[in-house]
């Protein structure tokens, strides 16, 4: 069975005109079986041969890269990788320096012993029995995904130092902790990068000040501006490392399923804690309509992260909207199979 993290990290790695060309076969292969019954046999095995030489190109380019980089930077998510990422390669550093993303929500879903077997077949029930993704199987993948991180930060090339980049959100803190953890019997030199800290001294002012949720938020230029930071004050001290992994066990103990970040800590928080304010911002979504009209979900869940202080991602919102609904708090119309599928109001 094809697994979708190979093709996506496949995918990834190609450059616009690899992807351009890789295009134009796929449809040059379908033009021509459309006009020939004969073509049509060999159709899939024509795009068998691009696939298995997609993905062989991905990986031998990644053992070339191996021997060649010296610095990998690690995130956590898709959103800053690619903003990283083309700072990176804007700045003609793109041979040297590499982009490892853990793709995961931190801040919602169970990480009791996450670092084991056990713990990601926990937060995967979890998420397959609350968090709606339609149809999309593929995110449910969650061995395969551990197997991953678990790979990835194992196989660190020994001349590469390692900048681990956060900011201060749930998310990234504990992101940076898992990572951490992970990485405990690496020899490498590490780097903690609070980029968020970084922006804020460099550009907020008087006039003008900027919060960045998470990392994704950051623009490309400012990423660019800043990432020589990274190591200027030297790596993360030993002590400070065997903390942080301490933290990251303890973390790890919990079985809460939502975290905030309050008064630069990570906080566990009961699974209801959005709850009143997402009633409220149905009320308030609703109060100038007519006492029987619907407000669509998207809508509600839109308004209600637009507005809230923390990183947890429209996912645990909607969640949380749904539980209002099946609690008898709100009324539904519309099949709750996604957000944009359904709207709610008041009882």
């Amino acid at each position: 069975m094809i697994k979708m993290l190979e093709i996506r990290r496949a995918v990834d790695e190609l450059s616009t005109d690899d992807v351009r060309q890789a295009l134009k076969l796929v449809m040059l292969q379908i033009d021509i079986a459309d006009q020939s019954l004969e073509a049509r046999e060999d159709l899939f095995n024509n795009l068998k041969e691009l696939y298995d030489s997609l993905l062989n190109t991905q990986n031998n380019n990644k053992r070339e890269l191996d021997s060649a980089v010296t610095k990998i930077h690690i995130v956590f998510g898709d959103s800053v990788a690619g903003s990283l990422k083309l700072a990176i390669k804007q700045l003609g550093l793109a041979d040297s320096n590499k982009v490892i993303t853990l793709n995961e929500s931190f801040s919602i879903g169970p990480i009791w012993q996450l670092h084991t077997e056990e713990g990601w077949l926990k937060r995967k029930e979890w998420f397959r029995n609350n968090i709606n993704v339609g149809y999309d199987e593929s995110y449910f993948d969650m061995e395969e995904e551990a197997s991953s991180h678990q790979s990835l930060l194992a196989q660190m090339p020994e001349q590469a130092s390692i900048v681990i980049w956060c900011g201060n959100n749930a998310h990234e803190q504990v992101g940076l902790r898992y990572a951490l953890y992970l990485l405990r019997n690496h020899l490498n030199s590490i780097y903690v990068f609070n980029a968020e800290e970084t922006c804020s001294r460099r550009y907020n002012t008087s006039d003008t000040f900027i919060t960045y949720l998470q990392l994704g938020e950051v623009p490309v230029e400012k990423l660019k501006a800043v990432i020589g930071e990274a190591e200027e004050n030297g790596h993360t001290a030993g002590d400070i490392r065997q903390q942080l992994e301490k933290e990251w066990l303890s973390l790890a103990e919990h079985d809460e399923v939502l975290r905030i970040w309050k008064e630069n800590k990570i906080v566990h928080a009961a699974e209801d804690y959005l709850d009143a304010y997402l009633f409220e911002t149905v009320e308030k979504l609703l109060q100038h309509k007519p006492k029987d009209e619907f407000i669509k979900a998207a809508r509600v869940v839109g308004q209600a992260m637009g507005y809230y202080e923390q990183c947890i991602g429209d996912s645990y919102f909607e969640y949380r909207l749904r539980i209002l609904v099946y609690t008898g708090k709100l009324e539904i119309k519309g099949v709750p199979r996604a957000m944009r599928f359904y709207s709610v109001r008041l009882k």
